[in-house]
């Protein structure tokens, strides 16, 4: 080899290794990570509802960073197997632009059209749902399947949504996993506003507040229900139902109330709620009034032993058959400026504006109460009862009726009903069904007083069912 030639391979080698090193580095170095910003759903991912596509939506959602804004074909209709389930993602915003997402199978027992575990400050907004119950009627066997299942969420906003048909709750707000903390769950869901919701022909509840706090209805239009069109009900003593808001709403037509708070749970776990400015256009109880269909637009029964304080409905129009409001162990409570109107041809006697069992410090002032015999009725452990500037009519046109100052606790009568909560899910016994008047009612999980026979069905005890969500917080449902 000449020296020219070896010379002229130096330089190549030396020339050449750089580039070598350069590509190899390229090579091992990962693709880089895409930013926060707008994406939209891509269009090979059928928008027609022409087949289930709940995988391709999770799997390229997967692919969308934290602090993005998702857009979905607009007044697309994307269909649904399964659940799209999202598990701790932050500062995402789901934009539907009148997107539908609706069940084109019966489905699972567990599904639900989205489900949301854990993460943080998300956002649902012109988004629809549509479940496989297109009349609403309520079915045990699939009571879980929910609209929006939000379990565990630290901050969520729900604006302009639809939830329709679904055999299980509209909205259902729970915790994203299982803790041994009472009252002070991490894992509780957090900060959840709803506007301009509509929620209607859900088979059970409208929105089911079952591990939550911080919670917010407004201006929203809920109804018909097949069960209650708010639920406050936790599954055991610890979980917490607390600083719940429900505001300028319109609610239809309802089986055992407009709010309703049962089952477990006591002070400080489950209260301080507010209900202001609200409108009920049809009466609750969807069965035949003769049969006996005389429950409460209001409910709040505490189970033994318990208490729950800090409630106040203000400035409400109510529908009633029987009772307006209903208080059972529950203290603290101001009732004011409210018209309840009571169905003069309901079947059921014209009951109390206010009917309280060993409550305390409830202030009853400025209410109509227009077809009610009386103002309110409590037994003798109920104490510091303020009833003044308040109004009755009764169902028969009599002269209107008022209180002008305090009024003393009264002790019912024999003949004063006493609240219908939920009934067993076993059937009761005679004693249960017709409890003494004059005697603390039951306990609403032991034998509480059912619907009277011929109406069509008993309300189970555990107003969300046996085993309200008999899974793994967290775990993806069918």
């Amino acid at each position: 080899m000449t020296a020219a030639r070896l010379a002229w391979l130096v330089v190549a080698l030396v020339l050449w290794v750089p580039v070598a090193s350069a590509d190899a580095k390229s090579a091992s170095k990962p693709p880089p990570m895409p930013r926060p910003g707008t994406y939209s759903v891509p269009g090979n991912i059928k928008s027609n509802c022409s087949a289930p596509v709940e995988g391709k939506l999770m799997a390229w959602l997967a692919t969308v960073p934290d602090g993005s804004t998702v857009r979905f074909a607009a007044d697309g209709c994307y269909g649904q197997d399964g659940t799209i389930t999202l598990t701790g993602r932050k500062g995402l915003v789901l934009d539907g632009r009148g997107a539908e997402f609706r069940a084109l199978t019966p489905g699972g027992s567990h599904r639900a059209n989205w489900r949301f575990v854990g993460g943080s400050d998300l956002t649902v907004q012109n988004m629809a749902v549509r479940g496989s119950d297109p009349q609403g009627a309520y079915d045990p066997s699939v009571e879980w399947q929910h609209g929006y299942s939000i379990e565990g969420v630290q901050g969520m906003t729900l604006t302009s949504v639809q939830v329709r048909e679904t055999w299980g709750d509209g909205i259902d707000l729970w915790h994203g996993a299982d803790s041994p903390a009472c009252g002070d769950d991490a894992s509780s869901a957090r900060n959840i506003k709803i506007s301009g919701a509509t929620l209607e022909r859900n088979g059970r509840q409208g929105l089911a507040v079952v591990d939550a706090e911080g919670v917010m209805l407004q201006d929203s239009t809920v109804g018909p229900v097949a069960w209650s069109s708010v639920d406050l009900e936790t599954d055991d003593d610890c979980e917490i139902a607390r600083d719940v808001t429900i505001d300028h709403n319109s609610f239809g037509a309802n089986h055992y109330g407009v709010v309703a708070s049962v089952g477990f749970g006591g002070n400080p776990q489950v209260g301080d709620v507010t209900v202001t400015d609200n409108v009920q256009t049809a009466p609750t109880g969807l069965g035949p009034p003769a049969t006996g269909e005389c429950w409460a637009p209001v409910r709040i029964l505490s189970p033994d032993g318990l208490y729950r304080g800090g409630y106040t409905f203000r400035g409400n129009h109510f529908l009633a058959r029987w009772n307006g409001f209903e208080f059972r162990r529950v203290n603290n409570v101001a009732v004011d400026a409210n018209t309840v109107d009571y169905g003069t041809a309901s079947g059921c006697s014209a009951g109390a504006g206010v009917l309280m069992v060993d409550s305390h410090t409830v202030a009853i002032t400025n209410n109509l109460f227009n077809g009610a015999d009386q103002v309110f009725t409590a037994d003798a452990a109920s104490t510091n009862i303020d009833a003044q500037g308040n109004t009755t009519t009764t169902s028969s046109g009599g002269a209107p009726t008022a209180t002008a100052g305090p009024t003393a606790t009264a002790a019912p009568t024999a003949t004063e009903p006493t609240p219908q909560g939920e009934a067993p899910e076993a059937p009761p016994s005679s004693e249960e069904q017709n409890p003494s008047p004059t005697g603390e009612p039951p306990s609403p999980r032991a034998t509480e007083p059912t619907v009277p026979a011929g109406s069509g069905g008993e309300q189970p005890a555990d107003a969300h069912g046996p085993g309200h969500h008999s899974r793994a917080p967290g775990a993806v449902g069918p």
